[in-house]
């Protein structure tokens, strides 16, 4: 069976903008731009790579990396996914790189091999009634236009972009961070590095690249039950010394109101670290003036064993009219934050357990969310 992709032609930017320190995501409305043909030579050779394994080719193997993503609700229907790339150690990465994403559908896939295995059984058809009858242009031209017609796959999200990367001394890990905007469903991303073309310096030897394909499960922030982001935990959080615009996060999609924050991987953490425990709540009442009245609470568990017995919490979080700068608006859209940060030095060493119980005294609903997390002396 032979797919048929659409050709990328344009390259669309996601932009975050913030909003009374609440972020509200949205598709950059830019237009588009020229592409010379040396950047469209860079296209195609990205897009090449991903079709043959998308028809069932190995995937390169030349540089590798690992996937994390978070997932928080945009205002368009769709869900931001902001991501990690961790690149591991050793790894002298490319400088140019073009760094190429496409995210498929799954549903969407099915249909359209069905619709493609459909339309070559009508193809053959097509041309076997042309063979037995060569004198009929009429049968000939119903089987060219039949042919140009062949079903094309429409991706749910694809982002091609060149990069310099900073290479990182031998023993650190590298991340790049990147983001996308999808409907809520089940998808394969293929995620794709490379040398750019132009820097090969023998062209008739294929660009060094690694791709990555990872199954993706899209959450639907739409429903209107009390709920979260993603639950992101850090240690890093470093403070930007201006307001953020849209550039800078678009290129760095984990700025959370005037920080900057690295989200942990591995969710391990130093009796030194201070935990910072960052999400957005959505859905919740408002009064009349736009303003929630929540609370949050934190409890943490510590693994004993096959069990676990209760370690602390902190204060209740009040979110209301009192707690809230008074241009927060839930009617506008801003996002409610419901992050929090503790010192780790009175944590024994071990596994734990955070309880996130979220209480909408407007509404009477709750929501509990649990994070694990380990403490290292």
């Amino acid at each position: 069976m032979h797919l048929r992709f659409r050709a990328l032609t344009v390259v669309s930017a996601l932009v975050v903008s913030l909003v009374a320190g609440a972020a509200a995501y949205g598709q950059a409305k830019k237009s588009p731009p020229k592409v010379d043909k040396v950047y469209q030579a860079e296209i195609a050779a990205a897009t090449k790579i991903v079709d043959e394994v998308m028809k069932g080719q190995g995937a390169p193997t030349g540089y590798t990396f690992s996937f994390t993503n978070h997932s928080m609700k945009s205002r368009d229907g769709k869900t931001y996914v902001p991501f990690l790339l961790t690149f591991d150690k050793g790894q002298a990465l490319p400088a140019p790189a073009a760094y190429y994403v496409r995210v498929v559908s799954k549903e969407n896939l099915e249909k359209a091999q069905k619709a493609i295995a459909a339309h070559e059984e009508a193809v053959k058809k097509a041309a076997m009634a042309a063979k037995l009858d060569p004198e009929s242009t009429e049968l000939a031209e119903a089987e060219d236009k039949l042919r140009a017609e062949a079903p094309i796959l429409e991706y749910a999200f694809e982002d091609f972009k060149s990069i310099n990367f900073a290479n990182p001394k031998p023993d650190t890990l590298f991340m790049l961070p990147s983001a996308m905007a999808v409907a809520p469903g089940e998808y394969d991303a293929y995620i794709l590095i490379k040398e750019s073309q132009a820097s090969l310096k023998n062209k008739k030897q294929p660009a060094k690249a690694g791709l990555l394909k990872v199954a993706l499960k899209v959450p639907d922030y739409t429903k209107p039950d009390l709920g979260t982001s993603s639950i992101v935990l850090t240690s890093m959080v470093q403070p930007l010394k201006a307001a953020p615009t849209e550039a800078d996060v678009a290129r760095n999609p984990y700025i959370f109101g005037a920080s900057v924050v690295t989200p942990s991987l591995d969710f391990k953490f130093s009796k030194n670290d201070e935990l910072t425990i960052l999400f957005y709540i959505y859905h919740v009442g408002f009064d009349q003036a736009g303003k929630p009245n929540l609370t949050v609470d934190y409890s943490f568990y510590q693994k004993t064993g096959e069990t676990e017995k209760f370690f602390n919490k902190t204060a209740t979080l009040e979110l209301n009219a009192n707690t809230l700068p008074p241009a927060f608006d839930a009617k506008a859209g801003h996002q409610l934050n419901g992050g929090q940060g503790l010192p780790l030095a009175s944590f024994e060493a071990g596994e734990y357990r955070i309880e996130i119980k979220i209480v909408d005294k407007l509404t009477g609903k709750t929501k509990v969310e649990n994070v694990r997390f380990t403490v290292t002396p």
